[in-house]
């Protein structure tokens, strides 16, 4: 009835479309055996009744809530807001509620977590998991065998039984070092951030390898260490890292960072002290945030397809709650994006 706050209920669709109430389930869940011409029936009731159907009731039916968590260790991290981004694109296109936990790089805030997710009944998790300890691995391994799950930013072998999403950091530094040799730099420096997380580490053996690979010699004063914090400031420790550069006898002519948001920091402090970026020093950054071609001048640095990797990592963890067959394991290749900090 015009103007009625009466809300359409799953019988008034059977009801326009002339079937049961069964075969709306049917359309609303997906299955196959419904005719084309009935399916359209009901996708037409539907649209025109305005009917939104009740998740918590089909919760109840298929065991499914219709939610899925993304676990991250850092919230305000310009990386996460953009893979979130991905995520959503992907669960909301599905019908998915997502729920994100932030675990401020505890590892015991994840198991937590976890256990509070699993009470809630969420249908599946996405870890972009902080800790390296091998008990906190081999919990999440096991509730791998549980629980859908897709793990991002942390390497496993092939043989692992867990599906994981992340971008080869060694390849990209690799070849980032090699980039700065092409162009005349051979004193080459590194803003190495936490070894806790194995994609970053994976990064640093990248640049290692990268030295070998041009006859360059590996020298320990030019090799920046990150103090971790609980909730760190990037930008700020990328100052301190120039800071050190600076202060050195004899400086590097190219720094590559761990992430971007390091390299942006060592790009404005460098400036502010003099240093002419790139004539002087050329900066690499990690990972091709948004922010990284809004600095001045923009931001040469490894780009990992961060959107696209949380897409992938919705659409695996969802293709398992539904029953579907799914790719396990996704490896990007990092592409050096060339902008205006490298010759």
């Amino acid at each position: 009835m015009k103007g009625s706050s009466h809300m359409s209920t799953i019988f008034d669709v059977a009801k326009a479309a002339g079937v049961s109430k069964s075969t709306v389930s049917r359309v609303l869940n997906g299955e196959d055996g419904v005719k084309e011409e009935t399916r359209i029936a009901v996708e037409k009731a539907i649209k025109e009744l305005k009917y939104s159907p009740s998740y918590f009731a089909q919760g109840i039916r298929t065991g499914r809530t219709k939610t899925i968590a993304m676990m991250v260790p850092e919230y305000t991290n310009i990386f996460y807001s953009e893979m979130f981004r991905g995520v959503e694109d992907v669960a909301l296109e599905y019908g998915y509620m997502v729920l994100v936990c932030n675990t401020e790089r505890h590892a015991n805030a994840e198991i937590e977590y976890t256990k509070e997710l699993l009470k809630r009944k969420v249908d599946g998790i996405i870890y972009n998991t902080y800790s390296n300890s091998e008990a906190m691995l081999n919990y999440l391994k096991e509730l791998s065998r549980q629980l859908p799950v897709v793990f991002t930013n942390k390497i496993f072998s092939e043989n692992d039984d867990v599906a994981y999403v992340y971008t080869d950091g060694f390849k990209g530094n690799r070849r980032a070092v090699h980039y700065l040799h092409e162009h005349g730099r051979h004193k080459i420096g590194y803003i190495r951030n936490t070894s806790d997380i194995s994609v970053i580490e994976e990064r640093y053996e990248g640049y290692l390898q990268g030295l070998k690979d041009c006859g360059l010699p590996y020298r320990e004063e030019f090799v920046y260490r990150i103090t971790q914090k609980k909730e760190p400031d990037y930008i700020k420790l990328g100052h301190e890292a120039a800071e050190y550069f600076i202060g050195l006898e004899e400086r590097p002519d190219a720094i590559l960072a761990a992430i971007d948001t390091l390299a942006i920091g060592c790009v404005q402090h460098l400036q502010k002290k003099g240093v002419r970026i790139p004539e002087d020093m050329n900066i690499i950054g990690f990972d091709n945030i948004s922010l990284s071609e809004m600095i001045e001048p923009p931001l040469t640095t490894i780009s990992q397809p961060i959107r696209r990797m949380g897409q992938k990592a919705a659409e695996i963890v969802i293709a398992k709650i539904e029953g579907r067959e799914t790719e396990d394991h996704i490896v990007f290749d990092g592409e050096l994006i060339v902008r205006e900090t490298t010759n």
